[in-house]
């Protein structure tokens, strides 16, 4: 039986997309592919057919549409069949729309793309390809230096002739207040990183980089960010193991709290790079160096109860994948620190020092120290190239900075 409500089925009815059918019909299966809800498709089909209608109404060819096409479609005053109060459409109908749009851009039959994915030039495009091929960077931090560099080039200007001492002083003077001082950090960094090689390549003076501000950041100036053990077992447990998400998310969680790894470890983890023979994870990190850890028992338990009841049948080679269609991997890292921070919130845990994957991974570490793992131990679990990096979490053993700490002086001080 058909649940589709009544107003719906009669805009269905209203929109006829005319000799545009078959690709509507296509774009139906596709989303019933990609394990979409019979109501959600129905409401992306109700979209693609207002599209088609109103391409035919306006007299524009279905394979001459583009970015600008299905922009005007998502502000043009829609009275179309008598439809709504008129007016331009909302976000999320101009969002669901351009799903469609991007479908016929996948397929062939259009060149269009929504939202607009933003371009680089051919040198920024030489730049990056110099990081991956003469720096070795990962594609990971490749991606990270483009982002901030769209950022930047409109303030600096994409003209590498026109760049001077005081341009660049000012661009990241002008940024001190809109992020935090590691963030602005990292922005100098891949700054300098730019105009380092825009001098190799002879497009500006190599004296430039000197004229990016240095950012005060002491390394080792605070204290590590953890939860204790007890708050770490709530947030695991908070998880509703009854939903397939609240098994993705204890998998994800288990991982993080117990070995320790990296936001991007998790998201990047693939299902061959776990080896159910040996009881080993394969793990490729920082400066693509690949490392093997022992799969505790609890964590391949919850990561086997996901694959078995969770995890959608899609051919896909990543582990973990979104919970609602479409079945895709996590784009960003980002994602998986949401997951902690909502799993902070099911827990009841207010005030955490933060809410990122990386708290999971600082607990972990306080909590080795504390049951008496050596800073090796702790370095060669958390990968640290450096002991100092792991000497870090020191800090946060009271306990034994007592054995050292001297007696306050007092007046003898004076």
């Amino acid at each position: 039986m058909d649940k589709t409500p009544p107003d719906l089925q009669a805009r269905l009815r209203r929109f006829d997309p005319g000799i545009h059918v078959p690709h509507v019909l296509a774009y139906g299966h596709r989303l019933s592919e990609l394990g979409y809800q019979p109501d959600s498709i129905r409401s992306h089909i109700a979209g693609a057919r207002h599209f088609c209608a109103w391409l035919n109404r306006v007299g524009i060819e279905l394979g001459h549409t583009n970015d600008g096409t299905v922009r005007q479609f998502a502000e043009h005053d829609c009275h179309c069949c008598d439809n709504g109060p008129g007016g331009p459409l909302s976000r999320r109908y101009a969002f669901r729309v351009g799903r469609f749009a991007q479908f016929l851009a996948d397929t062939g039959v259009t060149g269009a793309s929504w939202p607009p994915k933003p371009s680089d030039d051919g040198l920024v495009i030489d730049y990056l390809d110099w990081l991956r091929r003469h720096r070795g960077l990962s594609g990971l931090t490749v991606h990270s230096h483009r982002k901030v560099l769209r950022q930047l080039l409109p303030v600096i200007g994409a003209d590498p002739s026109r760049y001077a001492a005081a341009l660049i002083r000012s661009a990241i003077l002008a940024r001190k207040g809109l992020e935090c001082s590691r963030s602005l950090k990292r922005t100098t960094y891949v700054l300098r990183s730019w105009l380092r090689y825009l001098g190799t390549v002879g497009h500006c003076p190599t004296t430039l980089v000197h004229a990016v501000p240095t950012i005060a950041n002491w390394r080792g100036s605070y204290l590590p960010r953890y939860l204790l053990a007890a708050d770490v077992e709530r947030v695991i447990t908070a998880c509703d193991t009854q939903r397939p998400a609240g098994r993705r998310d204890r998998a994800i969680l288990l991982l993080l709290a117990r070995l320790g790894l990296r936001a991007e470890d998790v998201r990047s983890l693939q299902l061959t790079d776990i080896d159910w023979g040996r009881g080993q994870v394969r793990l490729c990190g920082k400066s693509r160096r690949e490392t093997r850890l022992p799969l505790p028992q609890e964590v391949g338990d919850a990561v086997l109860a996901y694959l078995e009841d969770g995890r959608p049948p899609v051919p896909e080679p990543h582990l973990f994948l979104r919970s609602a269609a479409p079945w895709t991997p996590f784009t960003e890292s980002a994602a998986i620190s949401k997951i902690v921070g909502r799993a902070l919130d099911r827990a009841g845990i207010v005030g955490a020092p933060s809410r990122g994957a990386h708290l999971l991974r600082h607990s972990a570490a306080t909590t080795m120290l504390r049951s008496g793992a050596t800073l090796e131990t702790i370095g060669t679990v958390l990968r640290h190239r450096n002991i100092t990096t792991t000497a870090h979490y020191a800090k946060v053993d009271v306990d034994r900075l007592r054995l050292i700490a001297q007696p306050w002086p007092g007046d003898r001080s004076c």
